[in-house]
């Protein structure tokens, strides 16, 4: 009796054993359900087409980096979107417009070659000007001559850069005094030239904010540089758990938004000129980094959030943090470009209002929409835990007059953060001939506007809700098929209706809450809406008769 307890307890403590290790995995690898609610009808910041660029050491110009020729690099930019080309940098302040670009100096030629390559590529130059080792008058023969290009390529001068860098006895008056002696011997010789700064390092306080308050009437754009992280200042893990810190950006956008807002102030536009994940050409092992995709993914996000007008990351083709390399005079897209490329799919429109709950993890989303009224959804899940795994409970507000039946999304993944190869966006990668080829969208399953994605440790997706028009969320009959023909859209003032209608007609305007808002009778052929006194955001716009009804919606900017 007592060997047969013995061995009935010894069952008991093994099931017991053996359970515990069943559950344990599943302990491990729980997930958190985050809840992300969008309403399409609250819309925000628009974020603007040329919001990608990249920067450029001015030496470029004496390497032969940037040559009309080179139709591989032209159609990098092309593919992730590049539109704004910044060449300046420390060598702005060495380099010199001669005859001979013998030494520190570089020619016309030089410098028609960048032009001519920026308008194949599709975009246009914001141009550093030597304020450190040079003069005005130096400038203006510069200046003069990149004019032709104003009307195709040329956006506007830099003087100087990172002047708050210069000698400790060089001040912020210094520079004021020194930009508007180039302001006025250039202006002088070319009234439409268009000028930027002051280009700070990191001083926005007492440089580039006053800056922004006593000269923003001479500027059209104000910047500022800002990068994630000093070089070597840790190992590869710990500079990359830095770059994915849920905090790592909190400082940086309260400078922004306090930049934005002093540059709306003066009715111009804020762009951070310079940046990237670490400073001085980057780290190894963590700037050409498969983090820094993600880090790039969220920081372009987090900017355009606080109305940024855009980004240009620093580097050329050399070094470790540089967007696209060149090696052997084959190009390759680092893995950063892949978080621009994200950045790209689902940016094209306006941010809208969500709202998130049971976020416990470092996961951060951004909604938009676009003029087709479709939702792309951003999720970053930087968690460097590989356990601590997340499913996306993504669900629509807006039932109103919109059909949000199915969803599909694109994944940015790489199988480890430090991985410097193997990077993908949708399944594809970027080709020898600088394209990509079509990303793959995997469907996903709706059901009353909401849908379910699972995204995992260090990865982000992209998540598109597809519209899809309709009188309401459960009428599929064939009269209400109809889309009514209005333009433009968006509109800011007006909208105009066309119809070919001989009996009675209403048209009616709702918010997306289905509050009437605005009703007047339908004119045969055109008929004229005032909207200016609605607010920014999506309406639905019905037109009814004894026949049919007819519906479709309209943005207003």
């Amino acid at each position: 009796m007592i060997h047969n307890c013995h061995l009935q307890k010894t069952y008991t403590m093994r099931h017991f054993y053996f359970i515990l290790l069943f559950l344990y995995p599943l302990a491990c690898f729980s997930q958190d359900t985050i809840n992300i609610t969008l309403n399409p009808g609250i819309t925000g910041k628009t974020i603007p087409s040329d919001f990608a660029g990249l920067s450029f050491e001015k030496d470029c110009l004496k390497k032969g980096y940037l040559n009309p020729r080179f139709d591989t690099l032209i159609r990098l930019f092309q593919t992730c979107g590049i539109k704004s080309l910044r060449v300046g940098g420390n060598s702005v302040d060495t380099n010199t417009l001669s005859t001979s670009n013998a030494g520190m100096h570089y020619t016309r030629a030089e410098l028609d070659s960048i032009f001519l390559f920026a308008q194949k590529a599709g975009c246009k130059i914001l141009i550093g000007l030597n304020l450190k080792n040079s003069n005005a008058l130096s400038a203006d023969t510069e200046a003069s001559y990149v004019m032709q290009y104003q009307n195709s390529s040329l956006f506007g001068f830099e003087v100087g850069n990172e002047p708050d860098h210069y000698p400790k006895k060089y001040s912020y008056s210094d520079y004021k005094r020194d930009f508007t002696t180039y302001y006025n011997t250039i202006r002088q010789s070319n009234p439409a030239a268009v000028f930027t700064g002051p280009a700070c390092a990191s001083d926005f306080e007492t440089f580039t904010l006053p800056f922004c308050g006593e000269m923003g009437d001479k500027i059209s754009m104000l910047t500022q540089h800002y990068y994630g992280g000093q070089k070597n200042s840790g190992t590869i893990s710990v500079q990359i758990d830095s770059l994915m810190s849920m905090y790592k950006l909190a400082h940086v956008s309260e400078e922004v938004r306090r930049l934005a807002s002093c540059a709306k102030s003066k009715g111009i536009i804020f762009r951070m000129s310079e940046c990237n994940s670490i400073d001085h050409g980057g780290q190894k092992g963590v700037s050409d980094s498969f983090a820094s995709a993600l880090w790039a993914l969220d920081y372009m996000y987090q900017l355009a959030s606080e109305s940024c007008a855009g980004v240009n990351f620093h580097g050329g083709l050399a070094g470790e943090y540089t967007v696209f390399s060149r090696d052997n005079g084959i190009y390759r897209a680092r893995p950063i470009a892949y978080g621009i490329l994200a950045f790209q799919i689902g940016s094209k429109g306006s941010f809208i209002y969500d709202t998130v709950t049971n976020k416990k993890i470092n996961l951060d989303s951004y909604s938009v929409i676009d003029s087709s009224n479709n939702i792309y959804t951003t999720v970053i899940n930087k968690e460097t835990d590989t356990l601590k795994k997340a499913v996306i409970n993504l669900t629509v507000t807006d039932t109103v007059n919109s059909r949000y039946y199915s969803a599909e999304y694109v994944k940015l993944y790489s199988p480890s953060l430090k991985d410097t190869t193997g990077v993908s966006l949708g399944g594809q990668v970027v080709d020898s001939l600088g394209t990509i080829p079509a990303y793959k969208w995997t469907s996903l399953a709706v059901t009353s506007h909401q849908t379910k994605i699972p995204v995992n440790p260090h990865s982000a997706v992209v998540i598109k809700f597809n519209y899809k028009y309709g009188n309401s969320i459960n009428d599929h009959s064939e009269n209400n098929k109809h889309l009514l023909n209005l333009y433009p859209n968006p509109a800011t003032e007006k909208v105009t209706i066309i119809t070919d209608k001989t009996e009675p007609s209403v048209i009616s305007i709702y918010n997306l809450q289905g509050q009437l808002l605005i009703q007047q009778q339908a004119q045969q052929g055109k008929t004229y809406i005032d909207i200016s006194e609605l607010t920014k955001g999506v309406y639905i716009v019905r037109l009814y008769s004894n026949a049919r009804a007819e519906a479709g919606r309209i943005i207003k900017e």
